[in-house]
């Protein structure tokens, strides 16, 4: 059995879906939790180029969700910890490393190259900033945000509207995985949702998920979804 036989004999992937992940180039903002779901699927998928950006290291507080991390990772930068766990993965998949904390000089630099643009960072800010250049540059982004047992994942931009068509106003007070708390099998859920947002996303498989959103509330076990395509940007 060849490494991505299970995936291509479905039909909605097949040779031809295999050969876009392979010229695919995903741009994922954050190696944290939300990125230490995402970047193993995508690596294992068969992405051809995925970048990586994070500004942090490896903390031992937060192995609990960053899975992609081992114990002799703690005080290295994630970004290249990341980069040498996806490659021992999938040898075929190149890996690109940022050590650096992403503003919109490297995001007008690096999102344009992009096939996909994955917001995995823990950050509003740069939420915002990433959709606004996603949003000129017409390429597609995928946004997750978790805290305790809660969180949502949404498809924005790429001919769909942008993040603050549904969010236009900054939270007037926002809490932390650091001051909130937050579960591991939430964050890799919501993780591996972003990672199958993706791979549609470069299949063009229909209904697309570019301009829905969905929500899973796992203290009360509900999980709900709406469009918003007709949304209007501010």
């Amino acid at each position: 059995m060849t490494r991505y036989e299970s995936q291509q004999c479905l039909p909605e992937v097949g040779a031809k879906g295999q050969a876009l992940f392979s010229q695919a180039e995903a741009l994922v903002v954050g190696a944290g939790g939300l990125g230490s779901a995402v970047l193993p699927v995508l690596a294992g998928a068969g992405c051809g180029r995925i970048v990586v950006i994070d500004p942090d290291r490896v903390e031992e507080g937060n192995l609990h969700r960053q899975k992609l991390y081992r114990m002799v990772d703690i005080g290295h930068p994630k970004a290249e910890c990341a980069t040498r766990a996806l490659t021992d993965l999938n040898p075929d998949c190149r890996v690109q490393a940022h050590v650096a904390r992403l503003d919109p000089v490297l995001a007008r630099q690096l999102v344009p190259q992009a096939s996909v643009v994955v917001d995995a960072a823990d950050s509003f800010a740069v939420t915002y900033a990433l959709s606004d250049v996603c949003l000129s540059a017409r390429v597609p982004l995928i946004s997750a945000s978790v805290l305790g047992r809660t969180g949502y994942v949404g498809g924005f931009c790429g001919g769909a509207p942008g993040y603050r068509a549904v969010f236009p106003d900054l939270p007037l007070q926002v809490q932390t995985c650091a001051t909130a708390g937050v579960m591991g099998p939430v964050v890799a859920m919501l993780g591996t949702m972003q990672a199958q947002m993706v791979l549609s996303v470069l299949l063009s498989h229909e209904p697309n998920p570019l301009g829905q959103i969905m929500s899973v509330d796992m203290a009360g076990w509900r999980v709900s979804s709406f469009r918003f395509d007709g949304a209007s940007d501010p």
